[in-house]
């Protein structure tokens, strides 16, 4: 059978009572993906930046024999 709980307005239940001393185990977790997802993106991006050719380390292809015609 059901049971007959029936809330009233105005009648309150006991109070929970917060506990604010355990704050860094609750988010130590979400800390810790933080730090992990951070270091990720950085690998991520220094990866592509060294892959990146430099302006100045163009080579000449050498397929006219390194001669070079002026018109």
């Amino acid at each position: 059978m059901a049971s007959n709980n029936m809330k009233r307005i105005g009648k309150h239940g006991p109070q929970v009572q917060h506990q604010h001393n355990n704050a860094w185990e609750v988010m130590k977790p979400f800390v810790h993906f933080g730090v992990k997802a951070t270091a990720t993106i950085a690998h991520a991006l220094i990866s592509i930046i060294k892959h990146i050719p430099k302006p100045d380390s163009h080579k000449p292809s050498k397929q006219n024999g390194g001669k070079i015609i002026k018109i």
